[in-house]
């Protein structure tokens, strides 16, 4: 490919918006990619929609039990990072609710991650104290979602 014509194309590739352009002559191929440039803009904090506000989750070390002095009661953590869902779908009732008891091997909840649903399975006998998440929350890794009396 001719020298001046690269120039030429390179020209008029700046000059132009195209992000990527590729040419084809014979054997030969040039192709230009522009990297998009990220600007950051500072919040505007008075036009703040409330309900697009983020909010951070409690840290899994905060969240308080309701009676510490009970050895029985303990935490059931994420195993994962993902969005917990307390049902199979939409329509159907949840894996578990307050006071139910499960047993060892029984679902708790899913757990999506890049779009694979896995099951979360209760590893200890018990009573559903509290479900500390609620449909598509985030959850990370090590949070507690349950609440489980043995």
């Amino acid at each position: 490919m001719d020298l001046r014509k690269v120039r030429k194309l390179i020209e008029i590739f700046n000059a132009s918006k195209l992000s990527e352009i590729e040419i084809r002559e014979g054997d030969d191929s040039i192709r230009l990619t522009r990297t998009p440039t990220i600007t950051t803009v500072p919040a505007q904090v008075s036009g703040v929609n409330p309900e697009y506000v983020h909010v951070s989750p409690p840290d899994p070390g905060e969240i308080q039990i309701e009676d510490p002095d009970e050895d029985d009661t303990f935490a059931v953590k994420s195993p994962m990072v993902g969005t917990f869902f307390a049902a199979a779908s939409p329509t159907d009732p949840p894996f578990v609710s307050v006071g139910d008891s499960v047993n060892v091997g029984d679902p708790l909840c899913l757990i999506e991650a890049m779009k694979i649903f896995n099951q979360i399975e209760a590893e200890h006998s018990g009573t559903i104290v509290k479900v500390l998440k609620e449909d598509h929350d985030p959850v990370e890794f090590g949070e507690a979602i349950f609440l489980l009396r043995e």
